[in-house]
């Protein structure tokens, strides 16, 4: 209950059809094994939510559910820290970010990303290169794309969402190298 209304909560598993199945909620964990007989639904977890961020249904139940779980404690981070992460972390991981966005099946999967330069340019930009190391020469093909622009318009992404985080102008180059 939340603010002394229930909440419509759906059991994250039943012990099988046609049984009623009681909020794990208010028994504590279940401590039954995972696989026995007739278990249906997701053991691991305490509770579903079936909401739809784009109508809104429901959002506003899980929102409830979440702060009533909230509990009071320390913070883990000061207020001014904004996240734990270095700037090449960031970096890394917003490559990977456009390389999962633009690369088909397992090609992104299969990228091994190298920071080569990481410095201040003369103007004060941020000057980055990246080696993007790939296993099959099929995969150096697709990532730099007909004529090069695939690679254009993921190092070009990149330098617009870094340059929005860093607020510095950024210059990034990208290349693609076979696995030796």
């Amino acid at each position: 209950m939340v603010n002394g209304k229930k909440l419509k909560i759906k059991p994250a598993f039943c012990s099988g059809p046609g049984v009623h199945c009681s909020s794990p909620a208010a028994k504590g964990p279940d401590t039954q094994s995972v696989g026995g007989p007739k278990r249906i639904g997701w053991p691991h977890f305490q509770e579903i939510f079936m909401l739809s961020a784009l109508s809104q249904e429901d959002v506003k139940t899980l929102k409830q559910y979440l702060l009533a779980q909230a509990r009071p404690g320390p913070w883990e981070f000061h207020s001014e820290v904004l996240t734990s992460q270095t700037p090449e972390e960031i970096c890394t991981n917003i490559i990977r970010e456009k390389l999962l966005e633009h690369l088909p099946q397992e090609v992104p999967y299969n990228v091994q990303q190298k920071t080569v330069v990481w410095e201040e340019g003369p103007s004060g930009e941020l000057v980055i290169v990246q080696k993007l190391l790939v296993p099959k020469e099929s995969h150096v093909r697709i990532l730099i794309g007909p004529k090069g622009h695939l690679i254009s318009q993921i190092a070009e992404e990149v330098g617009r969402d870094l340059m929005n985080i860093f607020l510095c102008e950024v210059r990034l180059c990208l290349s693609v190298k076979l696995l030796s």
